[in-house]
C-alpha cells in the first residue's frame, strides 16, 4: 500500500531530560491518562513507558524514559540502555528542563550524547517545564544559553502539572506524523499489561508513603495475578528492597505501614483496572540487588 492510499498517520516520540524534570507528568497530561507513576524521588521511571494518544486518524506515541543520569550500579546501566533504545527511529524527542532545577553543564552533557544516539534528521524540542512556577530561571535566558548545546527545531514552555502550553506543543508533534496503519488499538492509552500496571501502582503509593524513609531501591514484582470465580482479581506481589532496616520502616508497627500500603494501591487499582482488587504483599530483603545481573533481570529490568 503506497503512503497515498493510506488515511491514518502515526508517530513515536521520545521524552528525555534529568530526573524528576516532569517527564512522567508530561506524558500523562498529553495523553490524558496515568500512564507512567509519579514521585519526587529521582529516577522514579526505571523502563521506557509507552504513553498512546489517538485523535481520529493520528495516533501518536509518547516514550517516557528514565531520567538521564550517572551510571552507578546494574540498573543504572539498564535505565541507559532503555534512553539510548529508545532514540532510536523516533519521529520527534522533546528534552524537558525544570525552570525551578536548571542545571545548564548536565544538561549539555545529557543533550551531547542523546543527540548521537537520535537519527541526524530528529526533531529536537526544547521543552521548558513549570513555567508558572514563582520562583523560577528566566525563560528566555535559558532558552539563550541551551541554544549552544542543541540545534533545536522550536522551543516550548509548559506546566505539566496544570497543563498550560500543551495544546500548541501537541499541535507540533501531530505535524510530525507520518503515513502509516496505528501500531495500537485506538482504545489504548499505555502499552503496559495490568501485571505491569500493578507493579508501578504499589510502587507509587511505596514512594509517597515512606518519602523520606525507605530509598529508592525498593522494586515490586508481582508473583501471582489470578482471576478467582468469585470475580475478584488476586495479586500476590513482593516488594523487594536492600535492607533489614527498611523491612522494618515498611512494615510498621504491627504490620500498619503495610496495610495502609496495601489498602491505598487496592483503591488505586480497583479504579484502574476496573474492578475489585484483592492484594497480597510482602516484603523481601535482598542485599545489593541493583548491583546484580540475576537480581535485576529477575526484577523484570532486562533488555527488551
Amino acid at each position: 500500500m503506497s503512503e497515498e492510499q493510506i488515511k491514518t498517520r502515526f508517530g513515536a516520540v521520545g521524552v528525555f531530560g534529568r530526573a524528576n524534570s516532569g517527564k512522567s507528568t508530561l506524558v500523562n497530561a498529553l495523553v490524558g491518562e496515568k500512564v507512567s507513576i509519579v514521585s519526587k524521588r529521582p529516577q522514579t521511571t526505571r523502563r521506557r513507558i509507552l504513553g498512546i494518544l489517538s485523535r481520529g486518524q493520528d495516533q501518536v506515541v509518547f516514550c517516557d524514559t528514565p531520567g538521564l543520569h550517572a551510571i552507578k550500579n546494574r540498573l543504572d546501566a539498564f535505565m541507559a540502555r532503555e534512553i539510548e533504545t529508545t532514540a532510536e527511529g523516533l519521529q520527534g524527542a522533546m528534552y524537558l528542563v525544570d525552570l525551578t532545577d536548571v542545571k545548564p553543564e548536565e544538561d549539555a552533557a545529557h543533550l551531547k550524547n542523546l543527540q548521537t544516539w537520535l537519527g541526524k534528521d530528529t526533531p529536537l524540542y526544547l521543552v521548558l517545564n513549570k513555567i508558572d512556577a514563582p520562583k523560577k530561571a528566566d525563560p528566555d535566558g535559558v532558552e539563550k544559553a541551551y541554544d549552544a548545546f542543541a540545534a533545536f527545531a522550536t522551543k516550548f514552555r509548559v506546566s505539566a502539572e496544570r497543563r498550560t502550553g500543551l495544546e500548541s506543543l501537541l499541535e507540533s508533534i501531530f505535524g510530525l506524523l507520518v503515513p502509516s496503519p496505528h501500531a495500537y488499538a485506538d482504545d489504548l492509552f499505555t502499552s503496559q499489561s495490568e501485571r505491569e500496571i500493578a507493579e508501578e501502582t504499589i510502587r507509587e503509593v511505596i514512594l509517597e508513603k515512606y518519602y523520606h524513609e525507605v530509598p529508592h531501591s525498593v522494586a515490586v514484582m508481582v508473583e501471582q495475578f489470578k482471576e478467582r470465580e468469585n470475580g475478584k482479581t488476586f495479586i500476590e506481589a513482593h516488594l523487594v528492597i536492600e535492607r533489614e532496616s527498611h523491612r522494618k520502616i515498611l512494615l510498621g508497627h504491627e504490620g500498619e505501614g503495610m496495610k495502609a500500603v496495601g489498602s491505598l494501591a487496592r483503591e488505586r487499582l480497583n479504579g484502574i483496572l476496573g474492578r475489585d482488587i484483592y492484594l497480597q504483599l510482602w516484603v523481601k530483603v535482598r542485599p545489593n540487588w541493583r548491583k546484580q545481573d540475576a537480581w535485576v533481570r529477575n526484577l523484570g529490568y532486562r533488555d527488551r
